[in-house]
């Protein structure tokens, strides 16, 4: 018996062997592909790049012919602080103190100097476990003269970053059985993993805050500033406002008030600008007014104080009909604005019943009618024969079949203290349709910031108001902004965890953020938990259809939430958690991550921070 299990392991493992080691230790060439292939290894990391590196070789092989493929190892590492780590820690800290602040080889000295501290700590202390993170480049090309020559540019890459690649020339067929795509179980490791010389020694937790993101970082050629990452100090752009890419690419920022997510909305914005894109934005406390002016932009005050409001029952105006969507639109008009006013009635009310928003629905239709507005005939949209349809005149009407109406009695006391009551002061003055084609920012001022919690709800509750009013009057913006020939445009809605509260306005939103879309537009929501999305059905549709998140510190109930709904890697999820009070957010973009803080001129850091923010970067 056990020479029969003797004899199935040796099988096994004959069987195993011939799916990893394919390649010729003499000519270097796959026996299955035909191809060439050599794995080299970076012995000599550049000095201030880790994070997101890995990307800028891809096209230095492409560019030769060549594929690559790159292996990430973890090995534990046995080094001590000994005697000779502390000669080195002297001579460092010599060198440093005798340099110039400008000397080149500075940065590098500090980097190691830094890296020594933080292993005499770790190893001090036992609170952390020593790694050594080891990059494998493996080159595959059908041409012996396709792989030299992509070598021949990895070398000279890491040569101009200070850096250094070690070719393995002895070890070639070892270094290509240990990077297999699949682990061979019955392979022991051998010493290839133990040299000192391989690898970079860091701690756990610092390998583990580089891993994910050395699965790839984002093009740093075009596209939207995100901000530097924080493992090298690179820059980060990802472009955004290609509008022939069919994916949406909408923006998610969640994070913990206070934690630099406003300051960040801020600079994404004025690289919004930068890039030609018309931002709209509802301001909820006022932030704003700084930025838009700097920028040129218009300002819009629609709070309680000022009175001023688009009016919910107008009919926007047509559009000129470019393609299908343009003619939609106009189909949609009437629609829309009778759907409007049902959205205001419903936030004045709160949780009104079918049959109180039947009677404001009847209401509404009373009133066009009376304004000689047809449904079915177009032409009388927007030359109404008798008085204007407004809110006003809805709520008259309302009044009018209180008397005999038992719904509409309900509804008429639950909406009246708008119009004869003590807030009767936020429908005064009716604001002028607006049509910004020219303004790169349009900030609407939706609320005002109220300090007093005893008023908080209701100013939140009117803000959502004033914010709904003002949708119609962007999204024709927007559609007139396509037709203008303006490749994009972006909506903003902050704090979404108070904007969205009402199931009527959550519900447009969420349907305006699928199908901005089509008039080259984007929508960025942000709000302090991932709550506001994933509660609703329709909200985690609109999240999986999201490619680029933003994530800033929350809670571990919100990281709970949010780890229950998406593929988020562990180790990102860790990093949300350890990031309170670092202004430090993670960039998801596709299942790529980044770390990153947002560093902007000192001109610019004025305008973008707001109360209780702490200095960014």
């Amino acid at each position: 018996m056990s020479l029969l299990k003797h004899t199935n392991r040796l099988v096994k493992r004959w069987m195993k062997r011939s799916r990893h080691v394919v390649v010729n230790a003499l000519n270097g060439k796959d026996d299955k592909t035909g191809h060439f292939v050599r794995v080299l290894m970076v012995q000599e990391y550049p000095p201030e790049i880790i994070a997101g590196y890995l990307d800028h070789l891809d096209g230095v092989v492409t560019k030769a012919g060549a594929t690559l493929r790159k292996t990430i190892r973890y090995a534990q590492s046995d080094i001590k602080f000994n005697t000779g780590m502390k000669y080195k820690l002297n001579r460092l800290t010599a060198s440093i103190d005798d340099q110039s602040e400008n000397d080149p080889a500075r940065k590098a000295e500090i980097a190691a100097k830094e890296t020594i501290l933080a292993l005499r700590d770790s190893t001090l202390s036992n609170d952390h476990k020593l790694v050594e993170v080891q990059t494998f480049l493996t080159l595959s090309a059908p041409k012996l003269h396709q792989i030299e020559a992509a070598e021949a540019g990895l070398k000279l890459w890491f040569d101009n970053m200070s850096g250094r690649l070690n070719e393995l020339k002895r070890e070639q067929n070892e270094a290509m059985r240990q990077t297999a795509p699949a682990c061979d179980p019955y392979t022991n490791h051998s010493e290839f993993y133990n040299k000192t010389h391989y690898g970079r020694v860091t701690t756990d937790s610092v390998a583990a805050r580089t891993y994910p993101m050395t699965r790839g970082s984002f093009s740093d050629a075009e596209g939207l500033y995100f901000g530097r990452r924080t493992e090298d100090g690179g820059f980060c752009f990802v472009n955004l406002c290609d509008p022939d890419d069919p994916r949406a690419q909408n923006i998610t920022v969640f994070g913990k008030t206070g934690e630099g997510k406003s300051y960040f909305l801020k600079a994404l914005v004025v690289s919004l600008l930068e890039e030609g894109v018309h931002v709209f934005v509802f301001d909820l406390d006022g932030e704003w007014r700084e930025l838009c002016a700097y920028v040129g932009g218009v300002y819009i005050d629609h709070t309680t104080e000022e009175g001023r409001y688009f009016e919910p029952l107008t009919i926007m105006p047509a559009i000129t009909e470019i393609d299908e969507d343009c003619v939609q639109y106009n189909r949609s008009r009437y629609k829309m604005a009778e759907k409007s006013g049902v959205r205001t009635f419903s936030l004045l009310g709160e949780n009104l019943t079918r049959p109180e928003i039947f009677e404001v629905g009847e209401a509404i239709r009373r009133v066009y009618r009376a304004a000689g507005i047809d449904k079915k005939k177009p032409e009388t949209w927007n030359a109404p024969t008798g008085p204007k349809p407004t809110i006003h005149a809805a709520f008259a009407e309302i009044e009018e079949a209180s008397r005999t109406n038992e719904d509409a009695k309900s509804l008429y006391d639950k909406i009246k203290i708008y119009f004869i009551g003590i807030y009767d002061d936020i429908f005064q003055i009716e604001e002028a349709s607006s049509f910004h084609l020219k303004a790169p920012l349009v900030v609407y001022r939706v609320g005002s910031g109220e300090e007093d919690e005893s008023k908080k709800d209701e100013s939140t509750k009117q803000a959502q108001i004033k914010m709904s009013m003002a949708f119609e009057q962007v999204n024709a913006n927007v559609h007139l902004l396509k037709i203008a020939g303006q490749d994009f445009s972006a909506v903003l809605v902050d704090e979404g965890q108070r904007q969205l509260q009402n199931p009527e306005l959550r519900s447009y939103v969420f349907t305006w953020y699928t199908a901005i879309r089509k008039q080259n537009g984007m929508m960025i929501l942000a709000g302090n938990s991932p709550a506001i999305m994933l509660d609703t059905a329709a909200g985690v549709g609109m999240w999986e259809n999201t490619s680029v998140r933003v994530y800033f510190y929350m809670e571990q109930s919100a990281v709970r939430l949010l780890s229950s709904h998406a593929d988020l890697p562990v180790e990102i999820q860790e990093l949300i958690t350890q990031n309170e009070g670092t202004q430090r957010y993670i960039l998801e973009n596709h299942k790529r991550y980044d770390e990153l803080i947002m560093h902007v001129p000192p001109e610019e850091h004025v305008l973008y921070k707001t109360r209780g923010l702490k200095t960014a970067g």
